[in-house]
């Protein structure tokens, strides 16, 4: 699950990086539909495989379990509401010490893990997955929905994963930034970024509430949002949001 996880994203980000071109002009692409409908795809495809994941993560006789049992409620709190909050607040410090790329780069974050966690909710609210815990039998029925449930019970919002997409979207809005400043530093950035995002998602599981086609599908909103807001924003160099945020000439002063 890990190696498909981060091939996807790589997957993912060479993909968004060949659009670079079209989404000067338009934020999303007509691409973009056939891409999302392929990965959600392969999210079904590995969902045939949820309930063994889920059972594995369980068995304390492995070492990683009982490891990731210890530290699961730490990672939990990687999620969108905490990055969220540290991108606007790296971009507050960017801005009163006049770094403009500090404080873009923060802005950046706080829009594509909202960009992100929105999509999410507009997809679990009406699909209404089960979380692997929350079965009628706990981790053996992938398959129980409750279509439009997930909008008022928190028991049926497992895909996708916003901790996942969260976590995801954050890595890359790093990675990208990295890739148009300093080409030669993207794999020393982005393998250690990419290895942090999986930890809010893997910490969900050992938690028992989410499946690894959740992780897998927030992976991908998370990917597509961090390198897409990054894209768009540098072919565009006033957008909306930047006139807001990041006035020219504005720093507080001490």
């Amino acid at each position: 699950m890990l190696v498909r996880t981060f091939t996807a994203c790589l997957l993912c980000a060479t993909t968004a990086r060949a659009q670079s071109e079209t989404t000067r002009h338009t934020f999303y692409t007509p691409r973009d539909g056939a891409i999302a409908a392929a990965f959600f795809a392969g999210s079904a495809g590995l969902s045939l495989f949820d309930a063994r994941i889920a059972q594995h993560f369980q068995d304390t006789s492995w070492f990683h379990v009982r490891i990731g049992h210890k530290l699961d409620n730490y990672f939990t709190h990687i999620n969108e509401t905490t990055l969220s909050f540290g991108g606007l607040g790296v971009w507050a410090i960017g801005r009163a010490l006049g770094a403009h790329e500090v404080a873009s780069v923060g802005l950046h974050v706080s829009e594509a893990v909202a960009a992100a966690s929105l999509t999410a909710q507009v997809i679990r609210g009406p699909l209404g997955r089960t979380r692997p815990k929350d079965t009628e039998h706990p981790y053996e029925n992938p398959f129980e929905f409750h279509f439009m449930k997930g909008f008022r019970h928190f028991e049926q919002r497992s895909f996708p994963s916003i901790h996942s997409s969260s976590g995801f979207a954050a890595a890359s809005v790093l990675v990208a930034e990295v890739h148009d400043r300093a080409p030669r530093a993207t794999w020393w950035v982005g393998v250690p970024a990419y290895a942090m995002a999986l930890t809010p998602g893997l910490s969900r599981m050992y938690l028992g509430q989410h499946w690894a086609s959740d992780i897998f599908a927030g992976a991908y909103l998370g990917t597509f949002y961090g390198w897409r807001v990054v894209q768009y924003a540098h072919a565009h160099s006033r957008t909306p949001i930047d006139r807001i945020f990041l006035p020219v000439g504005w720093t507080v002063k001490f």
